[in-house]
């Protein structure tokens, strides 16, 4: 039986592409700013140390002319042992009736499918994806236990004090994933 010693909250999350990307990077610290809470209404600090990513899901619509678009989520190469590799799941939309739509979750013994931490600035994984697609990320996050108030990456503007914000998925690089019915700085 394993015992954990901090609080670990697992959400699921949805964003909404505000323009299209060609190749958006999440790095670790994406993940670690998503869910901060404010002490003042100019800075925000990150709730976890650690978090580990369970799956992402995107769906691309189609364009109004009905051009195919297509959508991806390829995993960083850093492996544990011979045995791990980067994976690229990809789909591309077929007529009026099929969006483009892939899930993926990090590939086994994959450094990114183990628990990282919220300072790295490496590489998780990188979407593609057309304006106006849903991206959906199900990961845990070990809420801080250490007294260490770590600032989000990027400026903070009319933030609520005290009050508890999801920022863009690909915050502070594009912020063009924005949440959906969350509040967010």
């Amino acid at each position: 039986m394993d015992f954990t010693p901090t609080c670990v909250v697992k959400r699921r999350l949805r964003f909404k592409a505000t323009a299209a990307s060609a190749s958006d990077v999440l790095t670790a610290a994406s993940f670690g700013d998503l869910m901060c809470v404010t002490p003042t209404a100019a800075t925000g600090v990150q709730l976890g140390n650690f978090f580990k990513v369970h799956s992402i899901e995107i769906w691309g619509p189609m364009a109004a002319d009905l051009a195919p678009v297509s959508v991806s989520i390829e995993w960083a190469g850093a492996v544990v042992g011979m045995l791990g590799k980067s994976v690229r799941h990809s789909d591309t939309s077929m007529g009026s009736a099929e969006p483009a739509h892939v899930r993926s979750t990090p590939p086994p013994k994959s450094q990114v499918s183990q628990w990282l931490s919220t300072l790295n600035a490496n590489g998780v994984c990188t979407l593609v994806y057309p304006a106006n697609a849903i991206v959906d990320i199900v990961y845990s996050l070990v809420l801080r236990d250490d007294g260490v108030a770590t600032a989000v990456t990027g400026a903070v503007a009319g933030a609520t004090a005290g009050a508890l914000y999801v920022r863009a998925l690909n915050s502070p690089s594009n912020n063009n994933l924005v949440p959906v019915s969350n509040p967010t700085i």
